[in-house]
């Protein structure tokens, strides 16, 4: 909750977090854990919805910002849709939000609509971004896990929660 309270002026609850892992069959997430203590320090979360992967939430702790976690989340963001055999991945992000907003540009997203009024807190448009994955080259998960685990410990559990009724 740490993170959420962090990053966003409108945190997910906690039973929001649980919702989406527990309860939704089409929801995947994963985290990034560092330190001896093994905290989480980065996390997605994200749902399938039909032939498009959709980026719910993406947080790194302030600590834990600018170590290049919010691209590797991303990476497995379009490596999750590529083997879910997605057309594209969309995300809505603060029309204030230029960091995001360079981050995603530089992981191939592109602005393609506007949701007026989506956020409070302050009341702010979204950017709507989307990505084909013909834009984009494909991930390997693996690559991915080596890359910020070599940054020094930190180990990444991915959490991808299906409920069977």
């Amino acid at each position: 909750m740490v993170i959420e309270h962090a990053s966003f002026s409108r945190p997910w609850t906690e039973g929001m977090m649980l919702a989406e892992l527990f309860n939704n069959p089409v929801a995947f997430s994963m985290v990034v854990r560092a330190g001896e203590d093994e905290k989480i320090v980065a996390q997605v979360f994200m749902r399938l919805m039909l032939d498009e992967l959709h980026l719910l939430n993406l947080g790194v702790h302030p600590r834990w910002r600018r170590h290049g976690l919010g691209t590797k989340l991303i990476q497995h963001v379009l490596k999750t849709a590529t083997e879910k055999g997605t057309e594209r991945v969309i995300l809505e992000v603060r029309a204030s939000n230029e960091a995001a907003q360079g981050l995603y540009q530089k992981m191939g997203f592109r602005q393609i609509g506007l949701r007026k009024n989506y956020y409070c807190k302050p009341t702010e448009n979204a950017l709507l971004l989307g990505c084909t994955l013909e834009d984009i080259q494909a991930f390997s998960e693996t690559e991915t896990k080596q890359e910020i685990e070599n940054q020094g410990k930190i180990k990444i559990n991915a959490c991808n929660i299906i409920n069977t009724p």
